[in-house]
């Protein structure tokens, strides 16, 4: 049995968070398991195990760890250089892995309190700056610095106390770890938001003067019956000149900020969620306005519907930019408004199939439950 978890470690080395499992990765699992369990009984100690766990807890292969853990709870002991997967899970930024953490109970402070042979807590883990390819998943550097306040206030929930001020080998606390590690990336992410609230600015101004004239011009006009084209235009331009000017003000503060630490966490984002939503509406506006302001001078020219069709699809172009700027702005939303749900499971994973009647899964769930023994 020993020499099958040998021959079968690399090919566990799998990356499951952005693909379904295959089904020749199942029968995998399941085979490892069963000689996994086969080797229990017969109480034979299987080194590979640990390294599977540890190689599984580095690439974030969460199915292959909920499995190990379904069938012995007391894997979640071992440790690696005195880090538990946990440690591991912080470390490299894998967010599921962390949130099985919400489901083991009480004991999750006793596994989260161990400390590793440089001193460094699991608050010192996640102080350092997160993997390359973790940043380069989220939209730019002030969205990355957010991301990265937020694994540091997750993993200070759980921490007692006396970790936050602990230092480490190198007499560091973990808030100066953290302010080291990510002082060039707090740079990065104040360039890269005042770049974008420079350019947007200038958007919002253009559109501000143009729908304010625009809109002092139609005020002279004083006819009694409007038709349904004037209101359009009426409203449309009243809606991009309130928008321009709110995203005017709102890029305005963004350039104004301190741009400290905590700033990244939610003022700037929200204050770009608001400029960028702001801006792209009154774009839309403007160039509804527009279209209803070429129908009004043109209506005589009715017998020419393709030149009113020609205009209408010309003045979708510069909508497109909210296109262009659709992944930017759906990132901002999801990691300001979406941020308390990264890492609490959509489910539960470790015992989920109580309810299909298995001995095992319900004495498993009431470990992961209530692990306290009672008297």
């Amino acid at each position: 049995m020993v020499t099958f978890f040998t021959l079968s470690i690399p090919g566990l080395k799998l990356k499951q968070e952005n693909s379904k499992q295959s089904h020749a990765h199942k029968l995998l699992v399941e085979q490892c398991l069963q000689a996994y369990r086969d080797d229990v009984k017969n109480l034979i100690v299987i080194p590979e195990i640990s390294e599977l766990l540890f190689e599984a807890a580095e690439v974030g292969n969460i199915e292959f760890l909920v499995e190990l853990i379904r069938f012995d709870f007391d894997i979640l002991w071992k440790i690696d250089n005195h880090r538990s997967i946990f440690h591991i899970a912080v470390e490299k930024r894998h967010e599921s892995i962390f949130g099985l953490l919400n489901e083991i109970g009480s004991i999750r402070d006793l596994i989260s309190d161990s400390i590793d042979k440089d001193g460094n807590n699991i608050l010192h883990l996640v102080a350092g700056l997160a993997p390359q390819d973790k940043l380069n998943a989220i939209s730019g550097a002030a969205l990355q610095m957010q991301r990265e306040l937020l694994w540091f206030k997750e993993v200070e929930k759980i921490v007692s106390p006396s970790f936050k001020e602990m230092k480490n080998g190198n007499g560091k606390t973990p808030y100066a770890l953290f302010a080291e590690e990510h002082e060039k990336l707090r740079k990065q992410g104040e360039e890269w938001m005042m770049n974008t609230a420079n350019y947007s600015m200038v958007v919002a101004a253009l559109i501000a003067s143009v729908m304010f004239s625009v809109q002092l011009a139609d005020g002279l006009d004083h006819r009694i019956e409007k038709s349904t084209l004037d209101l359009a235009f009426a409203y449309s331009n009243a809606i991009a000149l309130l928008f321009s000017s709110t995203s005017l003000i709102t890029f305005l503060s963004i350039l104004t900020s301190r741009y400290s630490y905590d700033d990244f966490l939610l003022s700037l984002p929200v204050r770009l969620m608001i400029g960028v939503t702001s801006l792209f509406i009154s774009i839309t506006a403007m160039m509804v306005a527009f279209v209803a302001s070429f129908c009004l001078k043109n209506d005589n020219h009715l017998k020419y519907p393709l030149i009113f069709v020609v205009i209408g699809l010309f003045a979708c172009v510069p909508i497109s930019y909210v296109l262009l700027k659709y992944r930017l702005c759906v990132d901002i939303v999801q990691s300001t408004c979406c941020s308390s749900s990264l890492f609490q499971p959509r489910q539960h994973l470790l015992y989920k199939e109580v309810s299909r009647g298995s001995p095992h899964m319900c004495l498993t769930a009431h470990a992961f439950v209530d692990p306290t023994p009672t008297a």
